[in-house]
């Protein structure tokens, strides 16, 4: 899996955001969720050398993830769906919007 390195300022601003805050959260809890489940399946698929911690960290995600329900699960899986597909559709029609604008030089 590919590894990136985030700034330090970045990293050291999320050190009061707990997981908790996210998953009550309006805007970001069907997102997190979705999130999570993806990336335990994606840790399951690397080809990479994992370390020991890291393999703990996918246990505590999994052991969350195990407490919400199915249902709720599938919830978040379609709504991000949902979201993802109003925004796919929303840049596809100011592009084409755009492109009916004649420019003449």
């Amino acid at each position: 899996m590919p590894r990136f390195d985030l700034p330090e300022d970045v990293l050291a601003a999320s050190e009061n955001i707990l997981l908790r805050d996210f998953l009550e959260s309006p805007a970001f809890s069907y997102w997190m969720v979705s999130a999570l489940c993806n990336g335990v399946q994606s840790s399951h698929i690397s080809t990479e050398k994992v370390t020991e911690d890291e393999d703990f960290f996918v246990f505590k995600i999994q052991k969350i993830l195990s407490c919400i329900p199915i249902e709720t699960k599938r919830a978040c899986f379609k709504e991000t769906a949902t979201q993802v597909a109003i925004n796919r559709n929303a840049r596809a029609d100011t592009a084409l919007r755009r492109s009916q604008y004649r420019v003449v030089g």
